[in-house]
This record gives C-alpha cells, structure tokens and sequence, in this order.
C-alpha cells in the first residue's frame, strides 16, 4: 500500500469518526434558537362543547385561544364559559388566562376570576377567587385559594371551595367567616 491510499483510509476513518461524534451529541443538546410555536391559534372564537348525551356542557368564548402542539393542550386569554345549570340558565365564569390540559376534563382558570349565577336562579350569587379548577361534564367547581360569596345581604369569605352549579350550592372549606347585613323591610 502507498502512502496516498494510508492517507485516504484515515481521513474517511477521520470523516467517519467526526460525524458519529456530531450526530450523536445533537441528539443530546435541545437547539435553544427553536421558536415553540402553537398548533393552531382562535381569535374571537366561540366553542360550545357537547356533553355524551349531545346536551350543551358548556360555551367557551374569547379572544384568543391556542393549541400546544406537544402538550395537546390549550391556553386561554381571557375566557369566558357559559355553564348551564339543571334548567338550562346560565352561570357566567370570567377570568384572566386560562389553561385546558390534554384531557380535557378540567380547566383551570386563574387571574381575577369571577362566576355569577343565572339571573333567573335567585338568590344572586358571585364567587370571587384567583383561582378556580371548573369540571364541566360535572358541572361543579373547585378552588384551594381564599374564595369570597356575596350574595344580597350576606358576604362569606374563606378558604377552598366545593361549586356544584346543577344544585346552586356553594361551600367553603375553611377559615370561614361571614357577614349578615339584613335588608330593611
């Protein structure tokens, strides 16, 4: 063997050896100049979401909505759902951000987050929070935050809530105080 077929056989070892060494590390290393960007964004959407009976579960509407492709999860800025009680009024739910994960069965709303009841339901009942976990096909709601219910005449304030929005019944779970103002008759 010469020299130039010595010469060839180590620069292709040499070739061989830094590809592998190249491939094998970018594996490893997440390419931080990647841009996450979402599966799909809605602006000024209106979803209503069936339950298993094809009955109304809920109307989502909002200004912007987005999709995390990996995650299968949505992101939601300033949501408002629109959840029906037995007789098909509805309690109104607000909040700053909101967040859907893969399944579905919960959303997760935070920031400011305000539920009135159905004007028709009296007593009218809001529940103020900055967090709160809504299960639609159960129709109830959950929080583990400060939560505060007013109701005309009566405000209660404490921590964790139990939402049930089929029976109007709200209970709060603890360090609960109230406040009765009877109305002048």
């Amino acid at each position: 063997m010469n020299w130039r077929g010595g010469l060839t056989i180590i620069l292709l070892l040499a070739v061989i050896a830094s590809g592998w060494s190249v491939w094998t590390h970018s594996e490893d290393a997440p390419d931080s100049n990647v841009v996450k960007r979402p599966d799909y964004v809605l602006r000024d959407y209106e979803i209503v979401s069936l339950d298993s009976e094809g009955k109304e579960a809920f109307t989502l509407r909002g200004p912007e909505l987005q999709r995390d492709l990996g995650a299968k999860s949505m992101t939601l800025l300033t949501p408002l759902f629109l959840v029906p009680d037995r007789n098909g009024a509805y309690w109104e739910i607000r909040a700053k951000h909101g967040f859907v994960p893969e399944d579905g069965k919960e959303l997760r709303l935070r920031g400011e987050v305000v539920a009135t009841s159905p004007v028709q339901a009296p007593p009218p009942t809001r529940i103020e929070t900055s967090e709160l976990n809504l299960f639609p096909r159960a129709n109830r709601a959950t929080s583990s935050v400060a939560v505060t219910i007013t109701r005309p005449g009566l405000t209660m304030r404490g921590r964790g809530l139990e939402a049930d929005f089929n029976r109007q019944q709200a209970t709060l779970l603890s360090d609960v105080t109230a406040r009765y103002v009877p109305s002048p008759h």
